[in-house]
């Protein structure tokens, strides 16, 4: 059977891609136009793998965008082509958006015995009279559907360009419910956004971290040799990779602050005081320039005196955070304040490289094997502040801990994600075939 993978956000296809292909399923991976572009220039199959030229000839370029133009024939998509160009007159910062027929669609997707997919891909199949076998959302609450980021756009629109996103909403609803599949891992605020639509999903997590990869012996870039003598020469060794954003902003009230506030500088401040307990070591913490609050996490750092053991590194590719994440001693994850909310790409990679992982989680006793239907991994959980350096206390006290761990999070990983949850979902579509 064909399967074809459609968009790459996070790069979870070209994952899976790999993952099916080891399963000897026929995957191909169909890129989004805008896959891999702007300030998503870090989600390509090239900063994924150190072996590309094995996957390469299953990858395709398509012309079909992860936009709301995707959604719609002419004249409509005209309108919001003509409205693209306007912009990119008024700022180079924009790109021009071009309509795409029913013709494109059809060429792009046809051919294939199943597709897989994130993104606009619900609403666009509508046009074709296409249904997808297996919808998986990637953002929280669901893109194109409930996602803060799209309707906070969809509140600042005029009033036609408002009925244009609510049509697309309401095109976006209509193409996950007929999808054959709905999976969904978040139990949370995502779970409640299917269920709102009457969607009910199975509790499948994505593979979205491949880790079947060995990775260049020598370090493969000035930044992470520097990186590995720091990691020689300390006492624990701490990656937080997320995205920094902490500081909540004046036009964001409390409740819609939660779901972006990661809490970051709780890591900050607890490292401070593992460094002030314990005196005698000599710790280390990976802090990377991404996010908005990269500098309030500077002033941080400065305030506390704690500079001399922060490493600052720029935004890497994944192939590179998972290098260095095989040489560090722990990860560190976020810390939202959300009932029932996972981690999400950065804890999936460090589970995925066999690392301690501290992460915020807030689930009652037995609830999340109750939701999902397996345990949880064997986190360092954090529900408070004070957790953290409790965590970082006992690994640096501790260190035949951080080994053994990271064994059992790296069977964890293996056993329910990666290449058993790849397993799953291509027996879904076993099954889906022989019905």
């Amino acid at each position: 059977m064909k399967i074809g993978l459609i968009g790459n956000m996070n790069n979870n296809n070209f994952a899976l891609l790999r993952y099916l292909r080891d399963l000897g399923a026929d995957a191909h991976l169909l890129l989004y136009l805008n896959d891999g572009k702007g300030a998503l220039n870090h989600f390509t199959p090239e900063a994924d793998s150190w072996d590309l030229g094995k996957w390469s000839s299953y990858i395709h370029q398509t012309k079909i965008p992860n936009a709301i133009i995707a959604a719609f024939p002419a004249p409509i998509s005209w309108l919001i082509f003509l409205r693209s160009l306007c912009h990119f007159f008024k700022s180079s910062k924009n790109s021009i958006i071009f309509p795409i027929t029913n013709s494109d669609l059809k060429l792009a997707y046809g051919g294939y015995d199943f597709l897989i997919s994130s993104g606009i891909t619900p609403a666009t199949l509508i046009r074709i009279d296409y249904k997808l076998d297996i919808f998986y959302p990637y953002s929280s609450q669901v893109e194109f559907l409930f996602a803060g980021w799209f309707l906070d756009k969809m509140k600042r629109m005029n009033a036609l360009s408002g009925k244009i996103f609510k049509f697309v909403q309401k095109q976006q609803e209509i193409g996950i419910k007929e999808s054959k599949h709905v999976i969904n891992y978040e139990p949370g605020i995502t779970e409640q956004a299917l269920c709102s639509i009457g969607v009910q999903s199975s509790k499948l997590p994505f593979p979205m971290v491949y880790n079947r990869e060995v990775g260049p012996i020598e370090a493969p870039s000035h930044v992470l040799e520097e990186a590995l003598n720091k990691i020689r020469e300390s006492s624990i060794s701490i990656v937080h990779h997320s995205r920094l954003i902490w500081k909540s902003r004046n036009n964001d009230d409390g409740n819609h602050w939660r779901y972006h506030n990661k809490n970051n500088n709780w890591l900050i401040q607890a490292f401070a005081k593992l460094i002030s307990l314990r005196s005698d070591s000599n710790p280390v913490l990976f802090l990377f320039d991404y996010g908005p609050d990269v500098d309030a996490s500077k002033e941080l750092v400065a305030k506390l005196g704690i500079g001399e053991y922060i490493i600052w590194l720029p935004k890497m590719m994944r192939k590179e955070i998972l290098w260095l994440l095989d040489k560090v001693s722990v990860g560190v994850g976020e810390f939202y304040e959300i009932d029932k909310m996972i981690w999400g790409g950065t804890g999936w990679e460090i589970l995925a490289s066999g690392k301690p992982f501290i992460q915020g989680f807030y689930f009652e006793d037995g609830e999340f094997e109750n939701i999902v239907g397996h345990p949880p991994p064997p986190l360092l959980k954090v529900s408070k502040q004070e957790d953290i350096l409790s965590h970082l206390l006992e690994l640096q006290d501790n260190p035949e801990k951080i080994e053994s761990i990271g064994f059992d999070s790296r069977k964890w990983f293996e056993k329910y994600n990666g290449i058993g949850a790849a397993n799953k979902i291509l027996s879904l579509l076993d099954r889906q075939k022989a019905s």
